[in-house]
């Protein structure tokens, strides 16, 4: 019996076979001037779109005006709220531990424009608290950046229950909602900006990256909500951007080994069963692939977070890769789902990673 990928691919070489022999045959000159005209249409926007970064430096005054930023524990949120204190923005650095080292360093490197906020976006009232503090200081809220974020990298059916989903959407678009919910009258005020923080994951979703590339792929969704609802009315701009793979605590291979060791300990015996301890040794191999591909200098996704909040004219997407992720991810992810599933299936042995016992 033919497979049913290999049954679509036999109905689109004869589809595309034929079509081509009649073109061939035919070979009307108002097509080849179409096929022309489409060439030219994707060189010149492609142009247009480097042009745009080269001249559209203009910044905003930073005088008087307040940026919230979450998730300044480490990471991007760290080194964004240095950068732009530096540039003469009142900081809120939301943090999750205010005693913690990312927080000491903060206080350290930069000016008293800066204050360090507890802030657990998972938490209603520390955001309600750090809400009511914006609103006391006299000074418009000029851009909140939604950058808190975890990660967990599991297979679907591990934990109990829906708890380990319930976790990562809980920070990852639960919080991103709350955040903006809660700033949204101050920001309409101030004609000011919302930058969502997604990802690359939330155009290809990998093996072992549901959780993490559903929420990613969730605060996508809500950005455009953003836009079309809000920025179609307002002065308002809505900006996402989208990260490959950088180093930041998210990708921390000893906290992520022993969680992943906490949440099989808690999924149900037989789930445990068909995977068994062998497959920890995936994660091992898992973990080698993603160090062949991380890049440890960020400093290109600080330049697009910098310019989201600060430029006179962002772009509405800020997609932070080199030119091969371009093409492996964002391109791919506008593919037919059967050319997406093989290439993720073979790309770097996956399929040999993804082993389980039947």
């Amino acid at each position: 019996m033919i497979r049913l990928d290999h049954q679509i691919f036999l109905y689109f070489f004869s589809t595309f076979s034929s079509s081509y022999i009649i073109w061939f045959l035919w070979n009307p000159i108002w097509f080849n001037h179409f096929c022309i005209v489409c060439g030219l249409s994707i060189i010149s926007w492609t142009l247009a779109y480097y042009f745009f970064e080269i001249f559209n430096q203009e910044m905003i005054d930073p005088v008087g005006k307040i940026v919230l930023i979450t998730g300044c524990d480490s990471g991007f949120g760290n080194r964004l709220a240095c950068r732009l204190d530096r540039m003469g923005f009142h900081i809120y650095a939301g943090v999750l531990l205010p005693d913690g080292d990312g927080a000491k360093q903060l206080q350290q490197k930069c000016s008293n424009r800066l204050k360090i906020m507890q802030m657990d976006v998972t938490k209603p009232e520390e955001v309600n608290n750090v809400v009511e503090q914006i609103k006391q200081s006299g000074m418009p809220l000029w851009a909140l950046v939604n950058n808190a974020g975890i990660g967990i990298s599991v297979p679907f059916d591990w934990g109990n229950d829906i708890d380990v989903y319930r976790k990562v959407f809980d920070v990852n678009i639960f919080g991103v909602v709350r955040v903006t919910k809660s700033c949204i009258s101050l920001l309409r005020q101030s004609n000011g900006r919302i930058v969502n923080v997604a990802s690359l994951a939330a155009r290809i979703t990998s093996p072992l990256s549901s959780h993490y590339s559903m929420a990613k792929h969730s605060v996508r969704v809500f950005s455009d909500a953003l836009r079309r609802e809000i920025g179609s009315s307002s002065k308002m701009k809505i900006i996402t951007l989208e990260p490959s793979f950088y180093r930041t605590d998210i990708i921390n291979h000893d906290s992520m080994n022993r969680m992943r060791r906490k949440i099989f300990d808690e999924t149900p015996e037989d789930i445990r069963e068909n995977y068994g301890e062998k497959y920890f040794r995936i994660f091992d191999k898992s973990n080698q692939m993603t160090e062949s591909i991380i890049k440890n200098d960020y400093e290109a996704v600080i330049e697009a977070m910098i310019m989201a909040v600060a430029g006179e004219n962002p772009k509405l997407y800020y997609r932070c890769c080199n030119y091969y992720e371009v093409i492996a991810f964002w391109a791919l992810s506008h593919m037919p789902e059967i050319i997406v599933d093989y290439s993720v299936k073979y790309s770097g042995k996956l399929n040999k990673l993804l082993w389980i016992k039947n």
